[in-house]
């Protein structure tokens, strides 16, 4: 009997479905018309049933193991659901759900944002020596680039003689593969090449310029056909059937994927699991072949490639991790159990549980990247571009308001049980440029090197997104880090995780009761329980002149434990830092950008207005998610008062601190702290609303805008300013009123000029270049001068010390002037 006949068979027992028959049968056609090519046709015959039924066989049995690991996932959020209590001790079906997408104090499980850091501390680890010798530079460069072109020959198996990029290859080719195997282990299907050197990245604009025909010619000659094999057969690809897939490779790249999806914004066909293994095909015969496509169609430069490469690894192994080998199925089983949970609950309309599916859906789209698809690429990416332009302009004194993450990461410290003593110089030791070898023992530890391998990391704090072209990304990228904002927040966040790794390296010889209270309810809110605190506090701690810390990395090598324990044992703890790093570093959370953006796209005209309007708001969202959920969540009203008011309190006074700094660097005196208005804007500084608080006081913004500009968001009021530019000036010019059209031009540029607001360069353009060009733009130019002293003066109680309109200061900041009447 022949193979089709067999699968005929077992079609008509029913033992086998129609459609899994019929794959069968192309299957086994597939592989015998190749093989007729070699042998004859008996021989193909036998062989191509041999070969067809081994395929599916292994087909079959990975199948049931991703089944498997879908039910168990499963089953575990059924218990986490089941576990889950709220402070009065009531269960929550939706907050359980979504505590799975982002941090909730009351979760005792883990969550996608912090897996996925958790996973991307690790790489990072196993590539401190890459990410320190290429980090960035301030213009967003990759450094040493002839280095990292010999690192790449040396990945495609090249042997340049340069022992450097031999070492720094081999940790980039050990921690692709340790993600690889990662992203196996959780239910994914992605083949092991020997000769796989980095993967390829795409300029959807190059390509889609090109054409296909233009594309495909320039390709396929630097492709090495014998090694492109079917993932499933394991046989080279035939000519007709590999155009086919370039053809498809082609449609994926130009449409920015928006051929993978539904209308519904769903991928379509195969699971995440599968996916990654697709058009892993593509073999490059030479590293300088992957070089000069990488160069004329690639993504970006090497450094760009491999890291970009690593964080989508992290993305993907966490989904696989906490939604299981097909996330869009789970997210589709959460809304069930959601819906079900309305059953014999009055309290839960159909309006919350509805609120409660879109945040999750909007969490997930945002986590997983189709929420950052445009649907419009070109309006996107104008767009996009404009916001960081503007962060250019805008953002020059963000640094100034940083100074308020020493306040945070005091209570982040209290609240973890830490030592609050050594923040300053800690800060200090991670902020001087030159000492590259502790950043790269921070980097060592599992913490996440933003600023060394991402453009303007720092801008996400304020701002969310870091799309845009490239001219723009590096931009801001320069800005964010002249203006010190970059290495401050970076320093930060390092400087937190060395002192939670070096403190649990010296709580290691006390059990869990001898711990303190604080350091206690830490780990109990990571569900570290006393057995695995007795367990992880017997790993050999890691000895740098002569300080020792817990690593993550450490725990996860164990030889005395079961692997798979040594795994979870480091994913707790390296969980718990990085999230603990958020409350000392408030940067972005995933759950805030969902509520910011509302599960818009890019490139519509609701996408970009909710960007436009998210901008500057994500850092204080960001901490309603954060401290306040946590001081919110307190138990007792006693605690929760007490963390209140230390919050209060404290971020008045930081803010304070930063408001007279940035009144000091805009040439002018501190404002009297008797006035009430001070401590109102105080406040709402230290909670990153300081925009805001100009309103308290007057009825426009720092950058002279309205309320209504001010929430509709800097785009918004770009825009306003333009129309008023234009259309307003030429209104007034037919109405025979004085336009002002010099004054306010001026008055633009510097609003919108980028790096215009650098808080230590900021008063000598304005005074030695804005000023001079508004006094031969406006004739009125002096008596404006005169008129913002007095506005200044009547408003906010202040003098110049530098005044507009002088070349030089006429006198030193007068610093009593923050007395008031006092």
């Amino acid at each position: 009997m022949s193979f089709k006949d067999c699968i005929e068979n077992a079609v008509e027992n029913k033992s086998l479905r129609r459609e899994t028959a019929d794959e069968a049968k192309r299957l086994f056609d597939e592989i015998e018309m190749d093989l007729k090519n070699r042998m004859n046709a008996t021989q193909a015959q036998i062989e191509a049933s041999r070969r067809s039924y081994e395929i599916l066989k292994a087909d079959k049995i990975e199948k049931r193991r991703r089944e498997l690991l879908q039910l168990k996932t499963w089953q575990s959020i059924n218990k986490n659901i089941q576990t889950y209590k709220r402070g009065n001790g009531e269960g929550s079906v939706t907050d359980a759900i979504l505590a799975h997408f982002d941090r909730d104090d009351f979760a005792r499980y883990s969550n996608l944002e912090g897996r996925r850091k958790a996973i991307l501390g690790r790489l990072h680890s196993k590539m401190d020596s890459v990410l320190a010798k290429h980090r960035r530079n301030v213009i967003g460069n990759s450094r040493d680039k002839a280095g990292l072109r010999e690192l790449v020959r040396e990945a495609f198996g090249e042997d340049t003689g340069n022992l450097s990029a031999k070492e720094l290859a081999e940790a980039w080719k050990s921690t692709a593969e340790f993600a690889r195997k990662r992203f196996n282990a959780a239910g994914g299907h992605i083949g092991k090449r020997e000769d796989w050197g980095l993967p390829q990245s795409h300029n959807s604009i190059a390509v889609r310029k090109q054409g296909y025909s233009a594309w495909r010619d320039y390709i396929i000659p630097k492709l090495d056909l014998e090694k492109m094999k079917d993932n499933r057969t394991g046989e080279p690809f035939k000519r007709e059937n590999l155009e086919l897939v370039l053809k498809d490779v082609y449609e994926t790249i130009s449409s920015e994927g928006l051929n993978k999806l539904r209308p519904n914004g769903q991928a379509v066909g195969k699971s995440l699991a599968n996916r990654k293994a697709d058009h892993r095909f593509l073999v490059f015969k030479s590293a300088d072949d992957w070089l000069d496509y990488n160069r004329d169609f690639g993504g970006g430069d090497v450094f760009s490639v491999m890291m970009g490469h690593l964080d989508r690894m992290a993305r993907d192994i966490s989904s696989l991790e906490i939604l299981g080998p097909n996330p869009n199925a789970t997210i589709r089983y959460m809304e069930q159990v959601m819906d079900k949970s309305r059953i014999g609950d009055p309290s839960k309309t159909l309006d919350k549980v509805n609120r409660a599916k879109r945040l999750m859906n909007n969490m997930w789209s945002y986590f997983n990247g189709s929420m950052n698809a445009p649907v419009d690429g070109a309006k996107a990416r104008f767009f996009a571009g404009t916001r960081q332009v503007l962060q250019s302009a805008q953002l020059g004194a963000a640094a100034i308001s940083a100074i308020t993450d020493v306040n945070f990461q005091r209570m982040a410290r209290k609240m973890s049980g830490l030592r609050k003593s050594s923040i300053i110089g800690q800060y200090t030791k991670l902020f001087r440029p030159g000492n590259i070898e502790d950043k790269k023992l921070a980097v060592r530890m599992g913490l996440i090197a933003e600023n060394w391998s991402q453009m303007a990391a720092a801008q996400a704090r304020y701002v969310g997104d870091i799309s845009g072209t490239e001219f723009t990304q590096r931009l801001a990228n320069f800005v964010m880090d002249v203006s010190l904002l970059s290495p401050w927040t970076q320093s930060g966040k390092w400087a937190f995780g060395m002192e939670f790794t070096g403190f649990l390296a010296d709580q290691s010889a006390k059990s869990f009761d001898e711990l303190s209270p604080a350091l206690k309810q830490t780990l109990e809110r990571y569900n570290i329980t006393a057995d695995e605190w007795s367990v992880i506090r017997t790993t050999k701690p890691y000895e740098y002149e002569g300080a020792t810390f817990l690593r993550a990395e450490d725990i996860a090598n164990r030889t005395d434990i079961l692997p798979a324990r040594a795994d979870e044992l480091a994913n707790k703890v390296l969980e718990m830092i990085l999230t603990e790093t958020e409350f000392a570093v408030p940067s972005s959370s995933l759950k805030a950008r969902a509520q910011l953006l509302q599960g818009t796209n890019p490139g519509t005209i609701s996408g970009e207005f909710l960007r436009s309007f998210a901008m500057y708001k994500n850092f204080p969202v960001t901490l309603i998610y954060t401290h306040l959920s946590r001081i919110a969540h307190s138990k007792g009203f006693a605690n929760k008062a007490k963390w209140a008011a230390d919050m209060a309190i404290s971020t008045t006074i930081m803010g304070a601190f930063a408001l007279q700094a940035k009144e000091i660097s805009k040439g002018r005196d501190p404002r009297p702290i008797d006035d009430p208005k001070f401590w109102g804007a105080a406040l709402m500084q230290g909670g990153g609303l300081g925009i805001f608080g100009d309103f308290l006081f007057s009825n426009l913004n720092r950058f002279g805008s309205g309320i209504y500009q001010t929430i509709g968001g800097p785009v918004v009021g770009l825009a306003d300013d333009v129309r008023e530019l234009t259309f307003g000036n030429a209104v007034q010019a037919l109405q025979g009123e004085d336009t002002n059209a010099g004054s306010e031009a001026v008055r633009f540029l510097k609003r919108y000029t980028p790096g215009s607001s650098l808080w230590y360069t900021r008063l000598i353009t304005e005074r030695y270049l804005f000023d001079s060009i508004q006094e031969l733009a406006d004739p009125k130019a002096k008596k404006k001068f005169l008129k913002e002293n007095r506005r200044v003066q009547r408003d906010y109680g202040q003098k110049y010390w530098w005044a507009p309109g002088k070349k030089k200061p006429s006198r030193s900041p007068d610093l009593e002037n923050a007395k008031g009447g006092l």
